[in-house]
Order: structure tokens, then C-alpha cells, then sequence
């Protein structure tokens, strides 16, 4: 990694881990992995607490939450084990002391911090290699599956870069900003950022403040009941919202989106476009970086001429070819192969008796008459051999 200190690192609850982390990392945080601590709560509060009450569902509240600040966190986190008197609970008194290493609310700073909050990724990586390998394949072997499982990561890559260069999310929404994200996003990161843009509309004003040059607006979050402080610079447009959305993940939220579309901005600032999330980030990493702006602007704006009218999948195929389809029909398919076993099939009752009755006559031994059936299927030995059995039932 270049000697490059990652900015946290997720673990589980280990001893050993947490002596030995500071170490090996000197800036980096150690974090928790939050699912290992919610597994336990069952056994550390017991079983009874969990199902008679609404204890899980208020503590997850409390725990899950990205938006609270630590203040906020702390006294809804006494409130709730006053309510439910864990006061003398020693696992959540401990856990209240190790907050810092895994509740989302004292790492809203970190970008992902809020996001990456279990070894899930870790996980998920391992299992994706336990498709391609065994326990009991040779070092050879282990290289080659290692390629084909890389192979397929970077066929998906290469597929997911392909459908954002040639095709245009549908939009949802009539704010250029919505229009603007879909040209500059990949598919994958676009997604993210059309459910703050539609969350917007939800979104209200409560309060307003002046400054110089700075207007402080109190925007109202439908969706959580709750209030946002958006700090909007009337001079350079950059706004900062107290959820930090973009400061965790690289996205403007739903109440910066609200501000832009009443000040009438369309276009996300440059400095709110993380480079990793760009269509084009692959170009503007081989230019030198004063030029790196003044490109990615030029590839918006050509971008977003070429995306008006999208290209239809037989449009990019006549210009690959350089001639168009014709409107005349000269080759048809071919008749169908009556293959071995294609009359196979099952029949219905109505057909079975029709084709039973074309069938031609024969002599029956035991009638003496020309039909459809023989000597073991003749009605007539069936009913003669049925009298005589009930006969001899008679005489017994």
C-alpha cells in the first residue's frame, strides 16, 4: 500500500488485535465489527428481555443510527438503559466504554465510516474465492483458479464500465441536477444519488439564518422527523449539511439536493465529484491535474449532447458495420426438422379414441365378430368370466 495507513480498519472484538493494533497502525482507527457485538446482546441481557419488550428494536435504534451526533447517542443511550434498569449490566457498561471503536456517531468524519460498519465485505470476498478453490489443490492449482476468479471480477468490471458508457439510466425526476449526476456517475454510484435527488422533495424549510455571505437554512427531513443545519456560501455555492452524507460516502445528500434546486443550481460543484465515482476517471488520471478540471467539463458537456438522444442497441450496430438494415426481408429461417422422438408426446383421451377407431377390424376368437379388440380384451369374456365367478360364490 505504498507505506499508506488506511484510515480505519474493521476487526472483530479480539484482545490480542485491539493490544497489538497501535503498534503496527500509528493514524489509522481500529474499529468493531458491529454485527459480532449485536449477536451477543441476546445472551449478555437475556433472552426474556428480548422477547417480552421492545428492547432490541430501541437499542438497534440507537446503535444503527448514522445521523446522531455522539452527544445525541450518549443520552439516548441512557435513556434507554435507565428505562430497562441494565444500570448494572457489566457487558454494556464495557461496550459503553469501548464506544468509540464501533458506534457509527464518532466516526461521521470518516469517509465510508458510516457504511463500513462490519467484516461483511470481508466476508463476502472470501466466500467469492471459495468458488474457484478447494483444500486439497496443489499450489499450481490454487494460481490457476486465482487467475479465473480474477478473470471473472474483471469481465464483470468491464461489463458494468461498458453499460455506463453506452446507456443512460432512466431519469425520475426533471431537476438538471438528477440529469447532470446521470452523466457523470457510473450506473452503480447514480442509483445512490437518485434516491437523495427524489428524497428531496420531501424535504422543507423550518428555519432561516443570515450571516455575510452565508445563509444557514434549517431543512426539515420527512423522511426521519428530523432538522438539518445546511450551510450554503452564497459566493463560492459550497454548501456543508450536518447529516455529513458526503463526508461518509462522496455524495451530496437530500438536503443539499433541496438548497441547489432553490437556489437554482443545476450542476453538482466539481469539488463534490469524488474522481472515483466519475465515468470518465480512467481519462483524467493520465492528464496532468490543472488540466484534469477543464477536460472532465468539456466531457460533460459532450457527454451530455451525445446522451439527448440515446443510441438504440441496432443504431451502434450499423455504425460498427457502416451500413444500415435493410427493409426488405430476403432470409427467412428454415422449416422445422421433424427431429427422432418429436411425436413422442402425450395424447389427449379424445384423440386416442379417434385414432382407435381408424384402426382396421379383426376377428375376435371368443365373439365371432370382426372388431377392435381380441380374445383378452372382449367385453363379452369379461362379463361371462364375472357371472360365472359370482355362480360359484352363490353355491358356497
Amino acid at each position: 500500500m505504498g507505506q499508506k495507513e488506511p484510515q480505519f480498519m474493521i476487526t472483530d472484538q479480539c484482545p490480542a488485535i485491539k493490544k497489538a493494533f497501535p503498534y503496527v497502525f500509528k493514524t489509522a482507527r481500529h474499529r468493531y465489527c458491529m454485527w459480532h457485538i449485536t449477536q451477543k446482546i441476546t445472551d449478555k441481557v437475556g433472552s426474556a428481555l428480548c422477547r417480552d419488550t421492545d428492547f432490541l428494536a430501541r437499542f438497534n435504534a440507537v446503535v444503527w443510527d448514522p445521523d446522531m451526533e455522539p452527544s445525541e447517542f450518549e443520552e439516548k443511550w441512557q435513556k434507554v438503559i435507565s428505562d430497562f434498569q441494565l444500570e448494572d449490566n457489566d457487558w454494556l457498561t464495557t461496550m459503553f466504554d469501548d464506544r468509540h471503536h464501533w458506534i457509527p456517531a464518532y466516526h461521521r468524519d470518516l469517509a465510508l465510516g458510516c457504511i463500513l460498519r462490519t467484516t461483511q465485505r470481508s466476508e463476502s470476498t472470501n466466500s467469492f474465492f471459495k468458488r474457484y478453490e478447494n483444500h486439497f489443490g496443489t499450489l499450481v492449482e490454487f494460481w490457476m483458479r486465482f487467475q479465473t476468479a480474477m478473470n471473472q471480477q474483471r469481465y464483470t468490471r468491464r461489463c458494468d464500465d461498458y453499460n455506463s458508457d453506452h446507456s443512460f439510466p432512466e431519469l425520475k425526476t426533471e431537476l438538471p441536477i438528477e440529469k447532470h449526476g446521470a452523466i457523470i456517475y457510473t450506473h452503480a454510484v447514480f442509483k445512490v444519488f437518485q434516491e437523495e435527488v427524489m428524497a428531496a422533495d420531501s424535504c422543507g424549510v423550518d428555519d432561516f439564518e443570515k450571516e455575510e455571505h452565508v445563509r444557514i437554512i434549517h431543512v426539515i427531513d420527512a423522511e426521519t422527523d428530523r432538522i438539518f443545519k445546511v450551510r450554503f456560501d452564497l459566493r463560492s455555492t459550497d454548501a456543508v449539511c450536518e447529516c455529513k452524507l458526503f463526508e461518509r460516502i462522496g455524495l451530496l445528500c437530500r438536503h443539499i439536493v433541496w438548497v441547489y434546486k432553490g437556489k437554482g443550481i443545476g450542476r453538482i460543484p466539481s469539488k463534490y465529484i469524488v474522481d472515483q465515482f466519475r465515468q470518465i476517471v480512467g481519462v483524467l488520471k493520465t492528464l496532468p491535474a490543472e488540466h484534469t478540471e477543464e477536460l472532465a467539463s468539456l466531457l460533460v458537456e459532450f457527454r451530455q449532447k451525445l446522451c439527448i438522444e440515446p443510441l438504440t442497441k441496432y443504431q451502434e450496430m450499423e455504425i460498427l458495420l457502416g451500413c444500415s438494415s435493410s427493409s426488405e426481408v430476403t432470409i427467412h429461417p428454415p422449416e422445422q426438422a421433424r427431429n427422432k422422438g418429436s411425436e413422442k408426446r402425450l395424447k389427449l383421451a379424445k384423440q386416442q379414441a379417434i385414432e382407435k377407431a381408424a384402426k382396421p377390424k379383426r376377428l375376435c376368437v371368443y365373439c365371432k365378430e370382426r372388431v377392435t379388440h381380441d380374445r383378452k380384451t372382449c367385453p363379452l369374456r369379461i362379463a361371462d368370466e364375472a357371472a360365472e365367478k359370482e355362480a360359484k360364490k352363490k353355491k358356497v
